[in-house]
């Protein structure tokens, strides 16, 4: 029982009750804009980009989510007219994807909600050099 009083412990536990809490406000975001998370990560990476497109291996090693869920994930957003998926003209083994001019609007009026709905959150609630120093700790964390 004395390990899990541990100030390390508790520490862990706050981290994911925290990480599950952005998670729900970013998603009650999200939701007018029938995207996930994952899917406005997605978003973010091709728009970074743009107007230059992503192969999918480079989303694959930039994407939070598991390899296996970026193809569904990209079925969908080619569903929703955000994204083109195409072969790419100089590699025919690479497949290009490219956000559309819907995705692109879509894209920014949902980054923008998600970030009111955190951002504002966060900066009310610690200060600039706050943020630093959990930032700093959070990569020493996965190092």
């Amino acid at each position: 029982m004395e390990d899990i009083k541990s100030i390390h412990a508790l520490a862990y536990f706050n981290l994911l009750k925290t990480g599950s809490w952005i998670e729900e406000m970013v998603k009650k975001a999200l939701k007018p804009f029938n995207l996930t998370h994952a899917q406005l990560n997605a978003l973010y990476i091709l728009y970074e980009n743009d107007p230059e497109p992503v192969s999918v291996n480079e989303l694959k090693e930039k994407i939070l989510v598991s390899n296996p869920d970026v193809t569904r994930l990209l079925d969908r957003l080619v569903k929703k007219s955000y994204v083109l998926r195409e072969t790419c003209p100089e590699n025919r083994r690479k497949i290009d994807i490219s956000l559309t001019d819907h995705g692109r609007k879509g894209f920014l009026e949902a980054h923008q909600s998600a970030k009111e709905a955190i951002g504002s959150y966060f900066e009310k609630q610690i200060t600039e050099d706050e943020a630093k120093e959990l930032r700093r700790i959070l990569h020493k964390i996965r190092e």
